[in-house]
């Protein structure tokens, strides 16, 4: 429910519970000095509205009633002609009972119930609507933090997206002048611009070891981007997840073998399809291989598997490399972090790979599970629903 259908339901409600003719709900603004009529029963609905529409704010203090209720207690008119503090009472009502709504001991307005003869309403009729009155604070106060909530997490996402969008469009940016960087220094490192003496080639070899990193690094932002920016996210459908694991072994297999590990995969008879893009699903099973070849010593081995669990894809990728230490897998799918270990090898990376699968499996309603002891190697699980009927 919204705010002006429990404001509708309490007005209703005390009406029918005390048998008035009338009733009223006043929300107090944020500086506790103005009321607006935000609720009305057997009124007319015009009395909420001004002009344009919009809402009729008048002060507390022009409002004898309003201010002794909102200091916590009932106040109980039983003639209007006879006592000033009925002076705006609307119509031609002649008894009133005016209680506040409260929450956790802060007013948040008044609720008042009007009866068209005098001498109407009694203590045990306050008791009866400061109760009604208490359980409507608290809606009302639930309603509103929910949508101050929602304000700030709608104000988070655009924050986010447009970090988003800024990342991409310098990373983007960045990609040309760092290409050409790497053209030119492969060109020397291979003796076009002539033969390097040891030390110029061990200098130029560092600077392209930093080229390199930073051309994963701008890789990996611009992943990252385009999960994070909406307006930067491919459209969703249907993939062949046995597809995108076989692309991932293509592409990381002459690494695997470079570096003499031994890497293979056990695949699925059937058509897996899962719901993702085939860029996103690529990049996670590129990434998963791609730490499992780059954390492997030569001579270890990777085995990725392919298969279906209780109706549901799952790929396993396990390698036979250094290990995640314990104190590290809370922190192993947050942004930049890299485990201890890791960083002790000589091995490019920007702690972004697995922060990328973590956001990619989530959107894509999967899960991924991580098992490693140190120096025994590690296994990832990933697991997605699969899509009947296609």
């Amino acid at each position: 429910m919204d705010l002006e259908q429990v404001l509708a339901c309490l007005t209703d409600g005390a009406r029918q519970v005390l048998q008035a003719d009338a009733a009223t709900v006043c929300l107090l603004d944020e500086g506790g000095a103005h009321l607006t009529v935000a609720a009305v029963s057997g009124l007319p609905a015009a009395l909420l509205r001004v002009g344009a529409g919009s809402p009729r704010p008048y002060m507390v203090e022009h409002s004898p009633l309003n201010g002794e209720a909102l200091t916590g207690q009932p106040v109980i008119v039983a003639d209007t002609r006879a006592d000033p503090r009925a002076a705006n009472v609307p119509g031609d009502y002649r008894s009133v009972l005016c209680v506040p709504l409260m929450h956790e001991d802060d007013p948040v307005g008044t609720l008042h119930v009007y009866a068209a003869v005098p001498q109407r309403f009694d203590e045990e009729d306050a008791v009866l609507l400061m109760s009604l009155a208490g359980l409507g604070a608290v809606a009302i106060a639930a309603i509103r933090l929910v949508l101050s909530l929602s304000k700030q997490l709608t104000a988070m996402k655009a924050l986010e997206a447009s970090k988003a969008h800024f990342i991409h469009v310098a990373t983007h940016e960045l990609r040309s002048p760092v290409a050409v960087a790497q053209s030119l220094m492969r060109g020397v490192l291979k003796g076009y611009a002539g033969e390097l003496a040891d030390e110029q080639a061990e200098l130029f070899n560092r600077i392209n070891r930093r080229l390199n990193f930073l051309e994963s690094l701008i890789n990996d932002l611009l992943d990252l981007a385009a999960g994070k920016a909406p307006e930067l996210a491919e459209e969703e459908g249907p993939v062949l997840l046995n597809a995108s694991v076989g692309r991932a072994m293509l592409f990381l297999q002459p690494r695997a073998e470079e570096k003499g590990l031994d890497m293979t995969l056990q695949s699925h008879r059937d058509r897996l399809i899962v719901w993702g893009t085939e860029d996103g699903l690529d990049r996670i099973f590129v990434n998963l291989m791609s730490n499992a070849v780059k954390y492997t010593p030569s001579g270890g081995a990777i085995t990725v598997s392919v298969r279906r669990v209780e109706g549901q894809a799952q790929v396993e990728v396990t390698d036979t490399g250094i290990g995640i230490p314990e104190e590290a897998f809370s922190h192993m799918f947050e942004e930049f972090y890299r485990a201890p270990n890791a960083k002790a090898m000589d091995e490019v990376g920007t702690g972004l790979g697995l922060a990328i699968v973590k956001d990619l499996v989530d959107r894509y309603s999967g899960h991924i599970e991580v098992e490693s002891k140190v120096g025994q190697g590690s296994t990832f699980t990933v697991t997605f629903p699969t899509l009947v009927g296609w």
